[in-house]
């Protein structure tokens, strides 16, 4: 997962993986990679513990927007947005013509499918919500169109690249 977050007025680009060895998540900021030890505490809660032993109480709530989440990092409120460059990959454009396969970006859980086959969209619609290392994750419409096949159903775990729904 794909992310960019805003700390101190800065916008820094972060790429979370799970990593070689259950409860761990492999973690590149900028560039460096880190690889932390995760606690799941339920109700959005983590503990992480980084490489050098330091210890960190992470929040983890929905976001003013569908795919934004806001997370408080021992009590520092950090806004955190998926990134734009990663949607536009992982729906395939938002432009040009042909059918928009939206795909996902992540391996995870379906949760919800919004639309049905035949239903008009708009751009930035969501159209599927996918449940990745607890974060609920909703991908939209990259244009305006009319749903010509779904994929998956709720309650399906996918990996990923796997295609979801398909807007023409």
């Amino acid at each position: 997962m794909r992310l960019h977050i805003e700390l101190d007025g800065q916008v820094r680009e972060v790429t979370i993986a799970p990593g070689g060895s259950a409860g761990t998540l492999d973690v590149h900021l900028d560039g460096r990679a880190l690889t932390c030890d995760v606690r799941d505490l339920g109700d959005g809660r983590l503990s992480l513990r980084l490489p050098d032993g330091v210890m960190l109480d992470v929040v983890v709530e929905a976001g003013p927007q569908p795919g934004e989440r806001v997370v408080h990092v021992d009590g520092r409120r950090v806004p955190v947005v998926a990134s734009s460059r990663a949607r536009r990959r992982a729906t395939g454009g938002a432009s040009g013509s042909g059918p928009l396969r939206l795909v996902a970006p992540m391996p995870g859980k379906v949760l919800r499918v919004s639309v049905a086959v035949g239903d008009l969209v708009e751009p930035r619609q969501p159209l599927v919500v996918i449940e990745a290392m607890k974060m609920e994750n909703a991908l939209s419409a990259g244009r305006a169109g009319t749903v010509r096949e779904i994929l998956v159903r709720a309650g399906e775990s996918v990996e990923a690249g796997r295609p979801l729904v398909v807007v023409e």
